[in-house]
């Protein structure tokens, strides 16, 4: 069976095809939708500018507006797609539309203020920090504040208006890698401290994520439609272009270092390691990127010789920086947590049996073990083709989305461009669920976190978890083509 046909066969079991009248209407009508969903965000958004304080911000009517899009989302585009792709209704056209739409929506957005969220700000202040020649792990916010004008970075402070004093966890310093840096610094050299400069990169990055993703569909022999799932996303859109967040740099390299991995791992192996300089957690990957050369030990070790100077030069600046409890990658790696449901169930489970102060640090220990586990087991048996490859990194990339000890929205970017290449149902409903993480802020801002630390973050991930394991019982066996486990070419 063909990659093309197992995909047909894969489609039918997630939507079953029921006549849809009219399929080529339904384009424009979701196009128009999108298009005033983006205009009514950017609208809302002018609520909640730094003016303004969070208790008077219109919450529910954010986190309406996100979930109606989100549902429209999940109950429509799959099965749109499904049925233009398979009926071969206006699939160019339709092509055509879901690009320039998708663009469309993503541009509206900049004239938009981020609403609940301000990582952008440290962004803009590392980029300003290392265009100056300085090392943006050396001092935190707070520190170069508290100098006052005879600190080392006094006359970049001063060039930065407000965006220093506005950087959320001050007292850390910086937790992005060397190669995201390069990013702040290249919207720094477009316009210093100037959000939609840095969203210009974005813009870009997101760009390629889409030719990336159209190159994969093209290599997997399906329709270039598909792409659509990630580029229609309304988190995607909403979480790179409204709050600016930084995950939208990684895709292109992740993608790009799949699609190589079984014809030139070594390649793929540089590839991904640009990825791991952007944000470390792709190095979960390795274990498939390197699963078709276990036997071929010198091309095994090459390859470990080719990631290993990455990601010295990686996590050097940090290093030398020193990794205190001032550096902001010890803060997120021993305490950061927001937004899960797990992690402080597992918590709780664990002060029961261990006590003390150790809770987390075994919580986090047993997350660590069983995301290894599941990391191995997926990458355990020979890889039969591109398909199963894509397969095995999305549900790897599940698995951190759903263990991590913070699940914060702008995370699921790091899945979706992996869902448009395989489909999962209970995946797929994020965008639906997602939005409630809004809530958050609305309680905190009333003194009362738990409302949704305790409920809430259980309306999140109960349906995604359950529509997951639902799917799981209803797997039937793939047919996928046999390829080479161990090409020789790199």
């Amino acid at each position: 069976m063909t990659a093309s046909m197992s995909s047909v066969v894969k489609d039918k079991g997630m939507w079953p095809r029921r006549s849809w009248p009219h399929v080529a209407r339904l384009w424009p009508v979701l196009s128009l939708g999108l298009l005033c969903w983006a205009m009514a965000l950017a609208a809302l958004s002018t609520r909640f500018g730094y003016e303004f304080e969070v208790v008077d911000m219109p919450i529910f009517a954010l986190t309406a507006l996100l979930g109606v899009a989100g549902l429209v989302y999940v109950a429509l585009l799959p099965g749109l797609v499904t049925r233009t792709v398979a009926g071969a209704t206006a699939t160019h056209a339709a092509l055509a539309l879901m690009i320039l739409v998708g663009l469309a929506a993503r541009v509206i957005l900049f004239a938009s203020e981020p609403m609940l969220e301000d990582d952008y700000q440290r962004y803009l202040w590392d980029g300003a920090v290392t265009a100056s020649g300085n090392n943006p792990y050396a001092y935190s916010p707070k520190a170069i504040i508290g100098g006052g004008a005879l600190h080392p970075l006094a006359g970049v402070a001063a060039r930065s208006g407000a965006v220093l004093e506005r950087i959320g966890h001050p007292e850390l310093t910086t937790v992005y890698p060397p190669l995201a840096q390069s990013a702040f610094v290249l919207a720094n050299y477009i316009s210093p401290f100037n959000l939609n400069a840095w969203r210009s990169v974005l813009l870009i990055f997101d760009m390629a994520t889409l030719a990336a993703i159209v190159a994969c569909l093209n290599a997997l022999g399906r329709s270039p439609l598909w792409a659509a799932l990630y580029w229609w996303n309304p988190v995607v859109i909403k979480e790179l272009f409204n709050a600016a967040h930084m995950d939208g740099l990684l895709a292109p390299f992740v993608l790009l270092a799949l699609l190589l991995a079984q014809r030139r791992p070594l390649v793929a192996t540089a590839v991904l390691g640009i990825a791991f300089g952007i944000k470390l957690w792709p190095v979960m990957l390795l274990p498939l990127i390197w699963r078709p050369l276990l036997g071929d030990w010198r091309r095994l070790g090459a390859a470990v010789c080719v990631f290993m100077p990455i990601a010295i030069v990686t996590l050097s600046p940090q290093i030398a920086a020193g990794l205190d409890q001032q550096a902001g990658v010890v803060a997120y790696a021993s305490s950061w947590s927001r937004n899960s449901a797990l992690t402080p169930a597992l918590e709780a489970l664990s002060q029961l049996i261990v006590g003390g102060l150790n809770a987390a640090l075994v919580a986090r220990g047993l997350i660590a073990v069983v995301l290894a586990t599941v990391v191995m087991r997926l990458a355990w048996r020979p890889i039969a083709s591109l398909d199963d490859l894509m397969r095995r990194a999305t549900l790897t990339v599940g698995a951190l989305l759903l263990l991590s000890p913070a699940q914060y929205p702008w995370y699921s970017i790091w899945l979706a461009p992996l869902l448009a290449l395989h489909p999962i149902p209970g995946f797929l409903l994020l965008p639906a669920v997602l939005p409630l993480y809004e809530l958050f802020f609305y309680f905190a801002a009333r003194a009362l976190p738990n409302v949704f630390n305790h409920s809430i973050v259980w309306a999140i991930w109960i349906p995604v978890w359950v529509m997951l394991l639902v799917g799981l019982r209803q797997r039937q066996p793939e047919c996928r083509p046999a390829m080479p486990n161990n090409p020789r070419s790199t």
